[in-house]
């Protein structure tokens, strides 16, 4: 008896301060008919060739996860586009040491500074287009900054450490682009 007080009090409790759990409707893709999506392509204004491919392929596959919404290969056959721009994309030293911490220098200054960490940052700008009415309902532009350990830090001189801090880059911005994505989907599904 005591347990199915204590359940229905929480289930009050729960209800009543606006909590529910959400399926696989949203009710701003419902008011507003939108039951099949097209994503644009990603335009690319940064200087970071080909992470127009990366924000692509995450915003296609969060949206298809949700199951609110199907995503279709043809803008004929939806009922409202998202678009996206990356606006910047890039990475900046936040962290610098000399050449002497990193390893004995045998010839040369040992004052050289060198970066041991790099700040990532991907600004990305979105806009949903309703075709019926021909009106933007949602636009958003999102930022995200994420940090990785440079090569040089990990003890790793010589000539691969670019190709290593690129490579980093390339998965830091992979993991960006995700973050963001859905920070983008929860904005648009909180407009109701």
């Amino acid at each position: 008896m005591m347990r199915l007080f204590l359940l229905l009090t929480g289930v009050l409790l729960f209800s009543a301060c606006g909590y529910t759990l959400r399926g696989n409707t949203r009710v701003f893709f419902e008011q507003n008919e939108i039951r099949t999506l097209y994503v644009a392509p990603v335009e690319n204004d940064s200087y970071k060739a080909g992470v127009e491919i990366t924000v692509y392929n995450a915003l296609r596959k969060r949206i298809a996860q949700g199951g609110y919404v199907r995503v279709v290969d043809q803008k004929a056959l939806a009922d409202a586009e998202i678009r996206a721009k990356v606006i910047q994309a890039g990475y900046s030293p936040s962290g610098i040491t000399t050449a002497d911490q990193l390893a004995p220098v045998q010839t040369g200054p040992s004052n050289i500074q060198i970066a041991s960490a790099y700040n990532v940052t991907l600004n990305i700008s979105f806009e949903l287009e309703e075709f019926k009415k021909k009106k933007v309902l949602w636009q958003d532009s999102l930022s995200r900054q994420k940090s990785f350990s440079a090569s040089t830090y990990l003890g790793a001189l010589g000539t691969t450490s670019a190709l290593i801090n690129e490579s980093d880059f390339e998965r830091t911005l992979s993991d960006l682009s995700a973050g963001i994505v859905m920070d983008a989907e929860e904005s648009m599904n909180s407009i109701f």
